[in-house]
């Protein structure tokens, strides 16, 4: 941890807000104010929302304090700037826009390179849905997986309180494809915070980016809710390509099933991947996604090196 020494009381926080000039900290004795100074500053360490930190209070009246130390951080986003996040709460929809599973199965992967814990939310739930025997299917192989779903509506209020409970003492952020909805849930959660809502576009059937900053909105119930750009396919972090099973659980499960040990489910001879697919026990899109990501992370490694 980054600290410089001080003879006066030290109050913890987390970053809840980066404005210009300084931050707001989310302290047990109410917010302060502050800015960045000393060998913090002359280091150029670079606070952002989420990190804890130590800060004094220099003007009790106004709030108005110094940071001096940051705590070691449990996870690191660059994209936007967050620290210390726990938790994912992947929205999706059916309808407006319609699904896109590989925006979901990377954005699962990319929860579980963080060891970030992850709910599935289907949003829109009180749109008709033209194939209900497909979105059954896919809810249920989710479930199957051992993924926690919710399905909400954010025009009707459904299943509200259970959204709010699983976010209940983690920091979250929403993630998923524009237009599924993020800012009207995080309008009913915080009703009293103007979130800019986006409209489906009526040519590509995709939403159009709303959100701008990155901010945390403190939970009655403790915990967090990261208001957060809006973001669709995310950047995956490197992982070795052998790994890229490990986030596919389903798959997981099954190491050391096949005929060969070194078997990476690619249509090698003997493999229980392969058998279980063709006889419709793991889906074929989780699957297809699996083979895909496997190559992309191969041939990040062949480009890196």
């Amino acid at each position: 941890m980054e600290r410089i020494t001080r003879t006066c009381m030290t109050i913890p926080g987390r970053i809840i807000e980066e404005q210009k000039n300084y931050y707001i900290i989310d302290t047990a004795g109410g917010p302060v104010r502050a800015s960045t100074k000393g060998l913090l500053k002359k280091d150029k360490v670079r606070v952002c929302v989420g990190d804890m930190v130590d800060c004094e209070v220099i003007n009790e009246d106004s709030r108005d304090g110094i940071i001096f130390g940051i705590h070691e951080r449990k996870s690191f986003f660059k994209r936007p700037s967050l620290a210390n996040l726990t938790q994912m709460i992947l929205v999706a929809t059916f309808r407006e826009p319609p699904i896109d599973l590989e925006s979901l199965d990377r954005l699962l992967l990319c929860a579980g390179a963080y060891e970030l814990s992850t709910v599935i939310v289907f949003n829109k739930s009180d749109l008709t849905c033209a194939d209900s025997t497909s979105k059954r299917r896919i809810i249920d192989a989710l479930l199957a997986i051992g993924y926690p779903v919710l399905e909400t509506s954010a025009r009707t209020g459904d299943n509200l309180e259970a959204l709010l409970a699983a976010c209940a003492g983690h920091v979250s952020a929403f993630a998923g494809l524009s237009g599924v909805g993020k800012s009207a849930l995080l309008s009913l959660i915080f009703p009293n915070r103007k979130f800019v809502l986006g409209k489906v576009s009526g040519s590509n059937g995709r939403g159009t980016h709303t959100t701008t900053h990155v901010a945390l909105l403190p939970l009655p119930a403790g915990g967090y809710i990261a208001d957060t750009p809006g973001v669709s396919l995310v950047d995956l972090p490197l992982v070795p390509e052998e790994d890229v099973v490990t986030y596919f659980p389903e798959l997981e499960r099954l190491i050391g099933g096949c005929k060969f040990n070194n078997c990476i489910h690619d249509n090698e001879p003997g493999c229980k991947v392969r058998e279980l697919v063709e006889a419709g026990k793991i889906a074929v899109w989780r699957y297809e996604h699996y083979r895909k990501i496997y190559r992309e992370m191969l041939d990040r490694r062949r480009e890196y090196k």
